[in-house]
């Protein structure tokens, strides 16, 4: 039966910036109450469906997740639903009918609730709530949705490591041992890195080892490089620009995040692609071969190192891959946050800069950074302890130590505080919305309550305890937190927290 495909005009009137628009028309001023709000209100669910050539229609549907709605009898409502977190959520406001789209989280029950909100002339707020039985993303697997990210679709880049002053990819001895995560590869011997790294061999220099085959390569070597997992099973390259340059497919078998599952390899499991699906996908010096099968020597939420030998045989040559993903908020609960000392004044932890100085990258360089403290235990000169006047702190509870440390919760939405003999001292809640700011330099923002992370006291802001963080950055290793008040203009004085594994 041949389908009829609805153009709706109103589609990209809703996806776009959500000022307030009032549709023009006459309506009394009756008062709207929830029993009677609802009444007259049209509402209709459709599927997008995008032709061959790029354009977009909609095809009604009982499940479909775009859902069309009119009302009649006001002449603005708000639409909201409430997350997993319990914290409300806007679809739209400001207009009486129009398109939204909504996707309940994945796992969900596919029957959900609205709601429908109106403030009537007298001040007044009404809600009235409307189910709707939509298409939910099933759950993933606990490997798949490593690599793929609750979303379903997640980025992962190379990730300098210590090996030659910022290697991403190398050779070294095959089933040495295990790999931890860190940036020291267990058992590596040499390495090369991205052409805009730090890492003296560069990519470009490689063809000898890679087979003479760099020129197939077509800019995957650079820090912004990346691959990109989907829950469907394949996995796309780009270069620095975004350009697609590989695409193929994976699948990843036996994994276990917290233990060897295969003893003799040192391996957490196998990850199997189509030929040349990752970012330079070459064995090292095997003449362009690239392997299927990869050894997961590491793999969380924010950081995969992969292994290949050829031979197989113990302490025989192999290649490594190391790689980091910082597009995950499941990253944040992989692993207990401690202080992470830096360059900024002997191994300063918290302290001032420059509001928008440029981008963090993790590596214990604070860029903007004008001062700072450290840990109690620690190197740099100046401690928590003589910083009360800068925090305006009335309290030090026991953070101001390298053993000190913070806990997310994922299911919980929770931060739990700990001193330096494991004793809590304190809990709060949080939120994670990882969209970037360019302008800021930001690649996402962390919601607290008050007073929820490590020494929690913007500086020189009289105790001020922040609840909005601008995420400078988010690896497996390491984050950087920035606060500046409302209205900071760009080198005003910000905050900045810098947090390790």
């Amino acid at each position: 039966m041949k389908k009829t495909l609805l153009i709706l005009g109103l589609a990209g009137v809703m996806f776009t910036a959500c000022d307030p628009v009032m549709d023009k028309g006459t309506y009394e001023s009756t008062t709207i109450t929830s029993e009677n709000f609802l009444n007259g209100a049209t509402f209709t669910q459709f599927d997008k469906v995008i032709a061959d050539d790029g354009t977009e229609s909609y095809v009604p549907s009982e499940t479909g997740n775009y859902i069309q709605y009119d009302f009649s009898n006001v002449p603005a409502v708000t639409i909201s639903y409430i997350d997993k977190n319990g914290e409300t959520k806007v679809l739209s406001y400001g207009r009486a009918g129009g398109l939204f789209y909504y996707l309940p989280s994945r796992g969900s029950e596919p029957l959900q609730t609205l709601y429908f909100s109106y403030i009537n002339a007298d001040g007044t707020e009404v809600v009235a709530e409307k189910q709707f039985t939509l298409k939910v993303a099933q759950a993933l697997e606990p490997a798949v949705e490593i690599l793929v990210s609750d979303k379903g679709v997640k980025k992962w880049k190379w990730m300098p490591t210590e090996v030659n002053g910022g290697a991403v990819w190398g050779n070294g001895a095959y089933c040495e041992g295990e790999q931890d995560g860190s940036l020291a590869i267990n058992g590596s011997w040499w390495g090369c890195g991205v052409e805009d790294g730090t890492c003296p061999d560069k990519f470009s220099g490689q063809a000898n080892h890679a087979g003479d085959r760099y020129e197939q390569v077509k800019g995957e070597t650079y820090s912004l490089s990346y691959m990109e997992f989907n829950e469907d099973g394949s996995l796309i390259a780009y270069d620095d620009k975004g350009n697609v340059v590989n695409t193929g497919s994976f699948s990843i078998k036996n994994y276990d995040q917290n233990k060897i599952t295969n003893q003799e390899k040192f391996s957490r499991g196998t990850l199997e692609t189509s030929e040349g699906a990752i970012l330079w996908p070459f064995a090292i010096n095997q003449n362009g071969l690239q392997p299927t099968i990869f050894d997961v020597g590491y793999l969380d939420a924010g950081r995969m190192v992969l292994l290949y030998s050829v031979s197989g045989d113990a302490w025989s040559e192999c290649t490594w891959w190391s790689f980091m993903s910082d597009d995950d908020p499941a990253i944040l609960a992989t692993h207990e946050w401690r202080w992470k000392p830096t360059e900024v004044n002997g191994g300063a932890v918290w302290g001032n800069g420059g509001y928008c100085a440029g981008s963090q990258n993790g590596t214990g360089a604070i860029n903007g950074a004008w001062w700072g403290c450290g840990v109690e235990d620690g190197t740099c000169p100046d401690k928590f302890s003589g910083q009360m006047q800068h925090a305006g702190a009335s309290y030090i509870a026991g953070e101001e130590y390298s053993t000190s440390k913070m806990v997310f919760n994922a299911d919980q939405a929770t931060i739990t505080l700990f001193d330096k003999d494991g004793k809590q001292i304190r809990q709060g809640s949080y939120s994670v919305d990882l969209t970037p700011n360019p302008d800021k330099f930001s690649i996402g923002t962390l919601n607290t309550s008050a007073g929820a992370i490590l020494w929690p006291f913007a500086i020189n802001q009289g105790g001020m305890e922040p609840t909005s963080f601008e995420i400078g950055y988010l690896g497996s290793d390491a984050m950087v937190l920035i606060f500046a008040p409302e209205g900071t203009d760009a080198y005003g004085e910000c905050t900045w927290w810098s947090f390790g594994k």
